[in-house]
């Protein structure tokens, strides 16, 4: 609804502009020849413009969605943050390149405008520019799949006009991310406390980036904004309900855990940049979203997963908290009845390297899956694939967006890696974080009117 009031609006900025170029039929009898291929030019533009907001499907953001994910897993698998940093860098150019044509939603970085710049073009240009200043190496790749864009739009000051707003939308949000601090490793010391996280094996002593929890979100206002509380204490009967379950539940060779949840753990472990994009490519090719919304909301997604991580490591690193694998071992000296120690206790698959509180992959899944819920409604019914499953277990489908959240969240305890007070908080922080951008970054220029009135 929302979006048919946006094109309403700017239906009537283009019908005025068109009416106001029609209406000097006096003077046109005395304009000059030039004059008049001018004001022609501008009335083409006009119509062509009304054309773009009706029919222009999202298949351009779901191709440089592809691109920007296969040569982010070809160089690194995602295992470092870079990937997660130029796809939401990419879809901000994307999105701001549209709206600074047709603007239907708020820009981020880049805040000029042309009416007369064609659409495709810039976002093309904008994608190819922001994806190549991340990976120069893949140049060959990038040019052909801007060019294979580019040639779909007959040469004139249009395209022209489009592939410089694009060059100008990249630059903007480049040179805005300029020193963020996505790569500052920092440092880390162990501590022998009870309950501080140990090394778990076979990492030997290594910690995954801690200072990442210093890099600039996107989004949000801090890394901090909306740090979850503590975890409970060790003497508590919550800890003792957690950490029997993911004793159970987690354990390499639990005679508890159904075959079910065996199959899901491993089917979730893939990444959620690489799997929830594949669904979001799927889902708006299914429903030929409009471009400018699936533009935004493939910003919003990816501007997600990186608040996410950053938020995420701000709250491992504030709390420090051990994983099940060490908690289970040690369980003698935590303080609580409730807990009986196992030194032979193992996951289900190997304890990632960082401190547990909070899951990082709840996290990630809440503030995904609530992008696509308030993209779509909740009441979605979708099946999807991951680069981990299983062969019993090709594709699961859910009801909604909700349910396949706090499944993504339960795999983790059934993985043997995190406590079900991180999983659950995780997916709190997540769904706080797509809030906060819904409601203030890349918002509707109607609903942006409406709160102003």
């Amino acid at each position: 609804m929302a979006l048919r009031k946006i094109v309403g609006l700017v239906l009537r900025r283009i019908v005025g502009l068109t009416i106001a170029a029609s209406l000097i039929t006096a003077a046109a009898a005395q304009e000059t020849s030039q004059a008049s291929r001018e004001r022609s030019q501008r009335e083409d533009a006009a119509f062509a413009q009304l054309q773009h907001i009706f029919f222009v499907d999202p298949s351009l953001v779901v191709e440089w969605n592809r691109t920007v994910n296969e040569v982010a897993f070809a160089e690194d698998q995602f295992f470092t943050f870079k990937g997660h940093r130029a796809y939401a860098m990419t879809h901000i150019a994307i999105h701001d390149a549209l709206n600074a044509v047709v603007p239907l939603y708020r820009q981020f970085a880049y805040r000029g405008s042309d009416f007369f710049a064609h659409p495709i073009a810039a976002a093309a240009q904008a994608a190819h520019d922001v994806a190549l200043s991340q990976y120069p190496g893949q140049q060959a790749r990038l040019d052909a799949e801007l060019a294979n864009w580019l040639s779909r739009i007959p040469d004139g000051p249009y395209k022209t006009r489009g592939i410089t707003l694009g060059q100008q939308s990249a630059a903007a949000i480049i040179a805005l991310r300029v020193g963020d601090g996505w790569d500052f490793q920092g440092a880390y010391t162990f501590s022998n406390e009870l309950g501080a996280y140990q090394t778990t094996p076979p990492f030997n002593g290594f910690v995954f980036q801690p200072g990442f929890r210093f890099a600039r979100p996107f989004g949000l206002n801090a890394p901090n904004q909306f740090r979850p509380t503590p975890p409970p204490a060790l003497n508590s009967p919550e800890y003792a309900a957690a950490y029997n379950e993911v004793k159970d539940f987690g354990r390499v060779d639990s005679d508890v855990r159904t075959t079910d949840q065996t199959l899901y753990a491993v089917w979730w472990m893939e990444f959620v940049e690489g799997s929830v994009n594949r669904l979001a490519r799927r889902l708006v090719t299914q429903r030929a979203t409009h471009l400018w919304q699936a533009a935004r909301m493939f910003a919003q997604l990816n501007m997600s997963i990186f608040d996410s991580y950053v938020a995420d490591w701000d709250s491992k690193f504030e709390y420090n908290h051990w994983r099940p694998y060490t908690a289970i071992r040690a369980a003698a000296g935590d303080g609580n009845p409730a807990t009986a120690a196992d030194p032979n206790w193992e996951p289900l698959r190997t304890t990632p390297p960082h401190p547990e509180y909070v899951s990082a992959h709840s996290t990630a899944c809440g503030a995904t899956f609530e992008v696509l819920k308030r993209t779509f409604g909740d009441h979605v019914s979708f099946t999807m694939e991951t680069t981990t499953a299983p062969p019993e277990m090709p594709t699961r489908s859910f009801r909604s967006f909700s349910a396949a959240a706090a499944e993504c969240a339960d795999s983790r305890v059934r993985l043997g890696w995190h406590f079900r007070y991180s999983t659950n908080s995780g997916l709190a922080l997540g769904r706080a974080i797509a809030g906060w951008l819904e409601e203030n970054r890349l918002e509707s220029r109607w609903a942006s009117q409406q709160r102003e009135r």
